[in-house]
């Protein structure tokens, strides 16, 4: 939980270029993530919900900075 908070206040000093550059990032690193769990079994099963998790954080910060105009 702490660590949630602390993702989001990382966030919150980020633009919105940065947001959105991060928010490709995890988008790579899930499909790769997807790619190899068809071929190997992956050792931390959470890792994909954590990363998608995070991303609908970036994204919703994202959309804030845009709808508030920064």
């Amino acid at each position: 939980m702490a660590m949630r908070k602390a993702f989001k206040k990382e966030l919150q000093k980020l633009s919105s270029v940065e947001l959105a550059a991060y928010a490709n990032e995890i988008k790579k690193e899930i499909f790769t993530l997807k790619m190899k769990k068809m071929s190997d079994p992956v050792k931390d099963v959470n890792l994909i919900r954590r990363l998608r998790k995070s991303l609908a954080c970036t994204l919703t910060f994202l959309q804030q900075g845009i709808v508030n105009g920064n």
